[in-house]
């Protein structure tokens, strides 16, 4: 017996392909993303910790201890990583926080470096601003 194909079904395979594989593809984009963020953010906390160790040991005087603090960061993170993160208005502070600044004696531990950037990861690549996740991301050390 002889089988008969309709031309209206043919290329019902293909649609349900490309549409199963962009969604696919969507997902992936979407986690390579997500693990570039992590990543970065990993190299930014170490980067906070560096800091925090020059402003910690690298001069006698407090105020030079604070520049070389943020010479430490702003070489480490300054004009990296725009394609994957943006800093934020508090962006980079290296000194004494503002625990230490409403008790010294009790909260001496509060000093070190801080760096606040975003985040933005958008789950399918066609998606527009509004849609994005936005993560508001904060190292500190």
């Amino acid at each position: 017996m002889k089988r008969i194909q309709r031309k209206a079904n043919s290329g019902q395979a293909m649609i349900e392909f490309i549409l199963g594989m962009m969604i696919t593809m969507s997902f992936f984009v979407f986690y390579l993303k997500l693990s570039a963020v992590f990543a970065v953010a990993n190299y930014i906390h170490y980067a906070t910790f560096m800091a925090a160790r020059a402003y910690s040991s690298s001069a006698p005087a407090p105020d030079e201890q604070q520049l070389k603090g943020e010479d430490v960061l702003k070489k480490m993170v300054k004009d990296r990583f725009k394609a994957v993160i943006k800093e934020s208005s508090n962006g980079i502070y290296v000194g004494e926080g503002p625990y230490f600044q409403e008790n010294p004696k009790l909260n001496y531990w509060n000093q070190g470096a801080t760096y606040s950037f975003n985040a933005k990861v958008s789950l399918y690549p066609w998606s527009n601003k509004k849609q994005s996740i936005v993560m508001d991301l904060t190292s500190e050390s």
